[in-house]
């Protein structure tokens, strides 16, 4: 039985008892959440919660991957560097009040804040004003044509987001508060937090857009795999994230859940922080590279549910370069490399059940560099833990950081490889230099062939020693039905009762 108290009692059970118990999703996150501030987290776990309770201006259409309104009801581009965004008229806070062009305002001239240092913070530094022209019309002024700047207006792909916030609200509480007390305009509301334990999204009857089906959702967290998976086939959760592979098999054939998949999961790169020893040295990265066989990793921990790419990139993202290669297994290349410079012992962090076999891919990499000539003593970490180090660059010397590609767009590299980015252990500045010029630039056939140089750049620097996708994994009850239709966004408000 699971300590967080959600099992299935004998009591008799009558229809209507059933039919509130459907309205209700249990959702197994596979780790904890740190912060429920839009402006302070680009966590996935925090996202799953917080996009239930913040919007943005604007969504992705998932037929056909273009940009539709949601809060806004229109935008247009005024000349190369001013956008224009009209607001919908009918959208309220969860305390009543009217969204307006002070709170998008607010939004992003917080987000733009250095000292706040926001994960969000280096996708949108072309921008320099924002107006509130009138109650519902926004405009937005970059210093030079950012052609991709709407793409941080949706809610897909993590970092470099903007949920709108109340301006009011958040100038009435402290930090601590609003990393704790959520409130925004979205269908669900922040019912409870038991830190630690679970938290209850009720949903918002006020809400402006269309009523979700699920009234109630129960997030517990559950990092170990079989617990969660456990927890799923016994009835006391609905939903689990991170169905591991083994486990496929066995919820398929399940009398009471099924398995929801996508082929455009996360994005896994193994960062190495080159802006200190011992990674500054091109060669130690090189000879760390080279003495992994990430095709042989992934075939035997993900099978057909994995794939090994050459670049740090998604690829659904229009400017992904296929003709790059993921790096050579070549353990005699790493240890001429390392003539000289061995032992190199490194003290490192270690995720469990954040992401798809992330234990077994930090086990197996360990013992890799350990034949080379690197000396790991690793230490597993909470994930909201984790996170939040990586947050302050402290991280450790490299470590498994998962992304989420689903906007399509290569600039959500920069999150990771930009210098001015909280998340980024690399300060490089030709890559600052190439990706200025790529955000720069107007039309699409040149500006992808930016991002190639990039790409090719960041290959031949090696910053990341290995790159592979794993496909996103759900395991559902039979009572519910979802679509995964951007992979990691999983969205309690797009659940549907069962048919069946």
């Amino acid at each position: 039985m699971l300590a967080f108290g959600l099992s299935l009692t004998a009591a008799p059970f009558s229809l209507s008892d059933a039919l509130a118990q459907t309205a209700t999703a249990r959702i197994a996150l596979s780790g904890g959440l740190d912060r429920l501030d839009p402006s302070m987290s680009a966590n996935g776990t925090d996202l799953v919660v917080m996009s239930q309770i913040y919007e943005t201006l604007l969504q992705i259409d998932p037929a056909t991957g273009e940009l539709k309104p949601k809060l806004a009801e229109s935008y247009s581009a005024k000349s190369p560097t001013v956008w224009e965004i009209k607001l919908r008229k009918d959208v309220t806070f969860h305390d009543g009040t009217p969204l307006t062009a002070a709170d998008v305002k607010y939004t992003l001239q917080r987000l733009l804040d250095k000292d706040l240092g926001s994960p969000h913070y280096s996708q949108l530094t072309s921008i320099k004003e924002v107006r509130a022209v009138d109650d519902h019309t926004v405009e937005i002024e970059t210093e030079t044509p950012n052609p991709v700047l709407m793409r941080r207006m949706q809610p897909i792909g993590g970092s470099g987001r903007v949920f709108i916030v109340s301006k009011a609200y958040f100038e009435s509480h402290t930090p601590e508060e609003l990393i704790n007390q959520p409130m925004g305009t979205g269908p669900y509301k922040l019912e409870s937090w038991q830190k630690g334990n679970s938290l209850t999204l009720a949903r918002n009857e006020d809400y402006w857009g269309e009523k979700p089906a699920i009234e109630k959702g129960i997030f517990t967290f559950i990092p170990e795999n079989s617990t969660r998976v456990n927890a799923l086939l016994q009835g006391e959760v609905d939903v689990i994230q991170r169905l591991p592979i083994s486990d496929v098999e066995r919820v398929k054939q399940s009398d009471n859940a099924h398995v929801v998949s996508s082929p455009n999961g996360l994005v896994h790169t193994l960062l190495l922080d080159s802006s200190k020893p011992p990674f500054d040295d091109i060669d130690v990265r090189k000879a760390f590279a080279h003495a992994l066989d990430t095709e042989d990793m992934v075939d035997g921990l993900l099978g057909e549910y994995g794939r090994v790419l050459g670049v740090p990139l998604g690829p659904n993202a229009v400017q992904f370069d296929d003709t790059i290669e993921p790096y050579a297994y070549d353990p005699d290349l790493s240890e001429k490399l390392l003539e000289g410079k061995t032992p190199i012992k490194l003290d490192t962090f270690t995720s469990d059940g954040r992401y798809v076999n992330d234990r077994d891919f930090y086990q197996v990499i360990n013992s890799q560099l350990d034949q080379v000539g690197f000396e790991i003593t690793p230490q597993t970490l909470e994930w909201g833990r984790f996170i939040n180090m990586m947050q302050n660059r402290s991280g450790g010397p490299f470590y498994i950081i998962g992304w989420d590609f689903g906007e399509g767009d290569a600039s959500k590299m920069n999150s990771f490889l930009q210098s001015s980015s909280a998340l980024s252990v690399t300060q490089d500045a030709e890559y600052d230099r190439l990706v200025a010029a790529a955000g720069q630039e107007p039309d699409d056939a040149k500006r992808t062939e930016i991002w190639k140089q990039v790409q090719k750049y960041v290959h031949d620097q090696y910053f990341i020693a290995a790159v592979w996708q794993a496909s996103s994994l759900y395991g559902f009850s039979k009572k519910l039905d979802w679509t995964a239709n951007f992979g990691e966004n999983l969205a309690l408000s797009e659940f549907k009762l069962s048919q069946q």
